[in-house]
Order: structure tokens, then C-alpha cells, then sequence
């Protein structure tokens, strides 16, 4: 067999031989065309088995070309989303900047408007302020926010301005205002009614005070009256034209409190006038007659009633006419029915006719007796009494009385 001297790699055992046969252990020499594959096998054996024999001068290019290949692509993808995420900072920036403006804008306008707002607030509190008239004093409990009854039209105005509407009733003409009602007669001050908070009397009592508001300030020498869901509180006084004026508290029964309140001349003051007025025949000395008549029966009322508070029985019981005294009964009869009486006082006495010799008289009367040893029964009453001087001196010929309200207050 011709010898090839051309060296080759045992498969077998993986010796390197240059004859037919391995040297080593027999094999024979592959053919050539296993030797292509033991080659390619050599090739791989030699990777496989010794690694660091490739120098890194010869894989450093592949490396860095694969590197390259995949590095390349992925930094331009970065760079483009920088650029994008870096136009997007610009824009939330710009946008920002733009809210913000915005935002101080709207500040300073609304510290523009508030501002201004106070000004004007101001400006109508400086307005209102000195357009505000102080409530003068006064001198009667016969008036109501600063205003009397008697007072001109001219002193109406000073006080309380120009009117908001006029409004005319007969003989009396109405001045309305938007806290007060002033009624005028005869070119006086003749009548006030007022429903609100702003306007007070004398002692400080306004709309939504208390009933015991009024008791405390005015005592209870007072006319009672139901009306309606309104119970009506009245107290008399004197007024500058020395006629009789009566101060009406007006009280809500749902809660106690102060509805309204109003000041007047009652007409029935003004009938022994009025009566004398129509009839032209009248002298003067009729009319004065008739007046000095009304102040004595008044008089007489009053004597009559003090005499029961002093236990003055016999002095009460001579002021009865006989045929009173026969309806009575006799006098220690009248008398027993006054036992437990601690007082009898009248008041808003008024004359509602008048012959001369006969006067007939409207009021209130105000019992208070003893009751349950340590307290006080106190009654009011809505009275009429006729008096004559037809026997020469004023005698009650007459007497009615209607309960109006009741009581209990302790000693």
C-alpha cells in the first residue's frame, strides 16, 4: 500500500501521525474525505478544547462589529426620545410658566375687586352713617323712636326724615316710613304704630322684647285685652295737651314676645269736645260745666276704689247709690266680699258720655288679693260705671265688669 506522508489526526485517539496506520494505537488512515471532516472535527476540537488560544486581536473586531451593530440603532432611538421628552419638558415648562401668569393675574384682580368692593362698602357705611340721625331724647312715655305725641309735622320731619308715602283717612293724614307709622291730625303728631326692632319707646322696649321686658319696665298698672293670637297690654299717661294717652304693647301669645307697639289719643277722650263742637248753641261756660262734671265723677271713681284698698268699707259703700246699696246688700254683706282684697286700682279711665249730671265711664280695673296664704291672686277687668249728681253729689248708679285675665305671683 503507498504511504501518504501527509500528517493526520488519529479519530481514534486523536494522535498526530504521518503513515497508513496510527502509530499509536493502529488505526487506520481515514480517507480524504474523512480527512475534510476530521479537519473541520480538529478545527472544532482545537475550539473546544483550548478557548484562550484565540487571541482577543482576533475576536476584539467581531465583538466590537457586533457591538456596533446593535449599540448603533439602540442610541439613536435614546437620543430621539430625549429630543422628544426634552420638547415635552419645554412644553410643560411653557405651560406652567403660562398657568402661572394666569394665576397671578386672577390674584391681583380679585385683590383689585375686593378692594374696590371695600371702598365701596365704605364708602356706604360713611353715607349711611351720616345720613343716620341720632334718636333724640324725650320727655313722655307717650312716644316712640325719638318721636312724641303733639309734635309738629316740621319736628316729624327733623327727626325722622322725608316720609316714604302719605296716606290720607278722613281727617287724619299718614306718614309712612319703612320702621314707623306716624299718624297726624289736625297738623299734630296724633298717633305712632311700629312693628320693627329699630324703633323703641322711651324705656327701651321694641318689637321682640320679652313680656317681662314690659312688665319690668312699665309695671303692671295695666289694661289687658285678647285680640286675635295677640294679647294687647295698655298703659295710660298723661299727654302734653293734658288729655290721656294710652302706650299698647302688642304681645304674641305663640311666644311672649313684643308684635308691635303703638302710641294714641284715644277718640272717646276727645267726645266731650267733640260733642260740644256740634252743637254751636253751647257756651262756653256749658262747656267748662261739663268738664269740671267729668273730673269730679272721675274723681268720685277714684275715691271709691282707694277706700276698698284701705278697707275703708263704709266710705266705699256710701259712694253707692241707694239702689246699689239695695243690690249689694247690707254693708257687712258688701263688706265680706272684700275680705281677702290687698288692693283695687283703676286705670285708662275714660269719659264716654256726658249730660252734665250724668257721666259714664270706661276702665280698667286691677284686683289683687290674698291667696293661699303666701301669694297674690291678681285680676284685671274690662268696667263701665254710670255716675250721677242727681241727688247732689256723684254717686255710682251703676257698675259692670268683665274679666279680662288672671294671675298668681308670689308675696
Amino acid at each position: 500500500m503507498e504511504e501518504n506522508n501527509e500528517k493526520w489526526i488519529c479519530p481514534s485517539c486523536g494522535k498526530s501521525n504521518d503513515k497508513n496506520f496510527c502509530f499509536f494505537c493502529g488505526h487506520p488512515k481515514p480517507k480524504t474525505k474523512l480527512n475534510s471532516d476530521v479537519k473541520i472535527r480538529k478545527s472544532n476540537r482545537a475550539i473546544l478544547i483550548k478557548p484562550n488560544t484565540i487571541t482577543p486581536e482576533i475576536n476584539q473586531p467581531e465583538h466590537e462589529s457586533e457591538f456596533k451593530s446593535t449599540e448603533k440603532p439602540q442610541l439613536e432611538q435614546n437620543d430621539k426620545e430625549n429630543k422628544i421628552n426634552n420638547k415635552m419638558f419645554s412644553s410643560n415648562i411653557l405651560i406652567g410658566i403660562i398657568i402661572g401668569i394666569i394665576l397671578v393675574f386672577a390674584i391681583l384682580m380679585g385683590i383689585y375687586i375686593v378692594s374696590g368692593n371695600d371702598k365701596i362698602f365704605e364708602n356706604k357705611a360713611t353715607i349711611t352713617s351720616s345720613e343716620k340721625k341720632e334718636v333724640p331724647s324725650v320727655d313722655s312715655d307717650l312716644s316712640l323712636g325719638g318721636l312724641e305725641l303733639g309734635y309738629s309735622v316740621d319736628q316729624m320731619h327733623e327727626i325722622l326724615g322725608k316720609e316714604t308715602s302719605i296716606d290720607e283717612k278722613g281727617i287724619y293724614k299718614f306718614y309712612n316710613y319703612s320702621d314707623i307709622q306716624v299718624g297726624v291730625k289736625n297738623g299734630k303728631v296724633d298717633a305712632l304704630v311700629s312693628n320693627s326692632s329699630a324703633v323703641a319707646t322711651k324705656r327701651g322696649i321694641h318689637q321682640g322684647s320679652s313680656l317681662e321686658d314690659v312688665f319690668n319696665k312699665y309695671g303692671d298698672n295695666y289694661n289687658k285685652m285678647d285680640y286675635d293670637d295677640l294679647v294687647l297690654y295698655e298703659y295710660t299717661f298723661a299727654a302734653n295737651n293734658d288729655k290721656n294717652g294710652i302706650l299698647r304693647f302688642a304681645i304674641s301669645k305663640s311666644n311672649n314676645q313684643v308684635s308691635y307697639i303703638s302710641v294714641r289719643i284715644p277718640e272717646e277722650e276727645n267726645t266731650d269736645t267733640q260733642s260740644s263742637d256740634t252743637n254751636s248753641n253751647k257756651s262756653s261756660t256749658e262747656k267748662n260745666t261739663n268738664m269740671a262734671s267729668a273730673n269730679e265723677a272721675v274723681q268720685a271713681l277714684n275715691s271709691y276704689y282707694a277706700a276698698i284698698t284701705r278697707h275703708d268699707m263704709r266710705a266705699a259703700y256710701n259712694v253707692l247709690s241707694d239702689d246699689m246699696q239695695t243690690h249689694m246688700g247690707s254693708l257687712n254683706d258688701y263688706a265680706d266680699g272684700y275680705k281677702t282684697t290687698l288692693s283695687d286700682s283703676i286705670s285708662n279711665v275714660q269719659v264716654t258720655s256726658n249730660s252734665g249730671d250724668e257721666i259714664a265711664l270706661s276702665y280698667t280695673l286691677t284686683a289683687r288679693d290674698s291667696y293661699n296664704s303666701n301669694s297674690i291672686k291678681e285680676q284685671t277687668f274690662a268696667c263701665t260705671a254710670l255716675l250721677s249728681k242727681k241727688t247732689g253729689s256723684w254717686h255710682i248708679v251703676d257698675m259692670s265688669a268683665k274679666k279680662q285675665g288672671e294671675r298668681i305671683m308670689s308675696r
